[in-house]
């Protein structure tokens, strides 16, 4: 006869428990502070336009919303590839041009990573958005409406009011660096061409 022998494991001491936790969630941090650094300081600058926002959508005070001329609502005409046969969502990449004065211009969409974006460009991705399986027969008509994560302005309270009201006059541009992964992040802002906002690399 075989007997089985159960082996009973003592549970984790609270406190080392709190430590892991805390080393997890500190390490965790880190990563992405210095992921954010890593793209203010190697990504690929690019100067975007701000376009105007329904002025009825108030601001809450510690930071200003930001739609792109280029990049928010690019024009469908624009993709390339197949097109989903089953409703998902999925990120898009965009093919950036960009002039001597950095300023961008959407070249190209798709839904894969171009392999060789060639010199003089900048690959972008945008986040996960729905991607309805019946909108491929209407591909080429209207416009896509993406988001990068840089949408939000954070500036001190009370200090937006201007941002907003130059937006809204086409007065505003943004500086943004983008990684070789698609990753997106604000440098600085400006109003007139002049930096009214540097993001800090910490």
């Amino acid at each position: 006869m075989t007997g089985s022998v159960s082996i009973l494991r003592k549970p984790l001491n609270p406190v080392i428990a709190g430590i892991l936790c805390a080393v997890f969630m500190i390490g965790s941090l880190a990563m992405m502070i210095q992921s954010r650094a890593s793209i203010l300081r190697n990504g690929a600058e690019i100067i975007l336009k701000t376009e105007p926002i329904d002025p009825r959508d108030l601001m809450r005070g510690d930071y200003v919303r930001l739609q792109y001329d280029e990049i928010s609502r690019p024009d469908r005409a624009l993709f390339s590839g197949e097109w989903p046969q089953q409703d998902r969502y999925a990120p898009m990449w965009l093919t950036l041009s960009v002039g001597e004065d950095r300023a961008a211009t959407v070249t190209a969409i798709s839904l894969e990573k171009p392999l060789d974006a060639g010199e003089g460009t900048v690959l972008l991705k945008s986040e996960p958005v729905m991607l309805s399986a019946d909108a491929g027969d209407q591909i080429s008509q209207g416009q896509f409406a993406l988001k990068f994560g840089i949408e939000r302005y954070y500036v001190p309270e009370g200090e937006g009011f201007e941002i907003e009201s130059a937006r809204n006059a086409g007065r505003t541009t943004a500086a943004i660096r983008v990684s070789k992964a698609g990753a997106a992040q604000i440098a600085r802002l400006m109003i007139d061409g002049e930096t009214l906002y540097q993001e800090p690399l910490y």
